[in-house]
């Protein structure tokens, strides 16, 4: 049966729940412009819900004058509505295991504060067109783990970046722009997400929490 989508509110951050009576979570925020119902996004949340995750999806919005701080500053501003809505959910239930996906705008507090903290769960973290050119970026994913997904023709792509994240699952694309797909290339942006969302799914069911004992 499908799980239908529950719009909410905590503290005046908006948010969907996709209640799968589960005891794992999945925790996405979105990009500036691509929204929850965009193809990576949209497949994600269904792929989530497939592998038996309960789905939040952080609805947060910002004024465009915001953007004009420092990078970290844009950071922590994107952190602080995101977390909100994550601390809330997961004291309404005794989550076991957490996932993070983040795209664009939305990796960011992701990669500087989920990343670097020591997780109360099993926490794994799943980061789609990031950041890369902003300065600290780079820094905070040497050593980490994730599964990361960008393009070469993404402004934010860096190769002397991405060469420094060996420890990562990496998930590079020949020509595609910042939204995963190519331009003038519908078949082939169809098969790139196909192709994303089979490996997520790989990646997820090979990094699962080993069963307790």
């Amino acid at each position: 049966m499908k799980v239908k989508q529950r719009k909410a509110q905590y503290n005046n951050i908006p948010y969907n729940f996709f209640d799968n009576t589960s005891n794992k979570v999945c925790f996405m925020f979105s990009g500036t412009g691509y929204t929850y119902d965009r193809p990576l996004l949209y497949y994600s949340t269904q792929l989530m819900l497939e592998l038996g995750y309960d789905v939040v999806q952080v609805c947060y919005a910002f004024e465009q004058q915001q953007f004009e701080q420092d990078p970290k500053a844009i950071s922590d501003m994107v952190y602080q509505k995101a977390n909100t809505i994550v601390e809330y959910i997961l004291r309404t239930k005794p989550y076991q295991e957490a996932v993070y996906i983040g795209k664009s705008l939305g990796t960011l507090p992701i990669i500087d504060f989920y990343m670097q903290q020591c997780p109360a769960i099993f926490s794994r973290y799943v980061i789609l067109t990031p950041l890369l050119l902003f300065e600290h970026i780079g820094q905070n994913l040497i050593d980490k783990n994730t599964f990361l997904a960008i393009g070469t023709a993404d402004p934010h792509y860096s190769k002397e970046i991405v060469e420094q994240l060996s420890s990562h699952h990496l998930s590079i694309i020949e020509s595609a722009d910042h939204s995963l797909e190519i331009t003038n290339n519908t078949i082939e942006s169809i098969i790139i997400c196909q192709t994303l969302l089979a490996e997520l799914k790989k990646y997820l069911k090979k990094t699962s929490a080993l069963p307790k004992l």
